[in-house]
């Protein structure tokens, strides 16, 4: 299969501008794609999974891009014949074909991404682009990102304040790793839930920045 170069066309949305898309299941979108994820979507590959986080990072993710590997033909690692972690599928596979742009302060935008000249996804008007981030189960990946935004904020601010030396922080992208650790020490259970655990993970980050000086806010 030919690389196709997918980019942003001039076309920009907001949440309630008119918006529909039916994928037909073609993969023409599973291939040739740099996914970035962030320790959120890693949790819900791993839940996806039945594995560990841990385990993700090590046999599905690049760890000097954070981006989910490619077979030598380019396909996504968990692309086979079609998605095979649909139910955790990262954010930029939910979004698609739109890309969001988004800032701290609440703006954003969302734009059309390039489609494979062969996709068999077909556009049309019959809803909103909130509709279909409903549809996808967008909101709680968007959530996530900001929270983890913040993290990577703090942890910036952190090399440069006059603070104690509060130790090695937990592991910010394996989530499991640090909530098992965590847990252990206190003798405390592992949460069940996926977002309980991820919530866990933020706190002890946030926990290490607070002991860091890191200003908050």
């Amino acid at each position: 299969m030919a690389s196709h170069d997918m980019h942003r066309l001039p076309v920009v949305r907001d949440r309630g501008a008119s918006f529909s898309y039916a994928c037909h299941g073609c993969g023409h979108c599973c291939h040739h794609k740099a996914i970035r994820v962030d320790p959120y979507a890693v949790a819900r590959l791993a839940d996806a999974l039945g594995v560990s986080t841990t385990a993700v990072l090590r046999d599905y993710v690049d760890a000097a891009t954070s981006t989910l590997r490619q077979s030598d033909g380019g396909a996504c690692v968990f692309f086979d014949g079609g998605c095979s972690v649909h139910s955790g599928r990262p954010l930029p596979c939910r979004l698609y074909p739109l890309g969001w742009g988004g800032k701290p302060n609440g703006d954003e935008s969302f734009y059309e991404l390039s489609a494979h000249p062969q996709s068999a996804g077909v556009y049309g008007t019959d809803g909103t682009v909130a509709d279909y981030l409903a549809s996808q189960g967008t909101a709680p990946y968007e959530r996530a990102s900001w929270r983890y935004a913040e993290v990577l904020r703090r942890l910036h601010l952190a090399a440069d304040a006059d603070g104690p030396d509060p130790g090695a922080p937990p592991s910010i992208t394996d989530v499991d790793e640090a909530v098992r650790h965590h847990c252990e020490q206190r003798g405390e259970p592992i949460p069940d839930d996926v977002e309980a655990r991820v919530d866990l993970h933020l706190a002890l980050l946030h926990a290490w920045l607070d002991a860091a000086g890191a200003p908050a806010g």
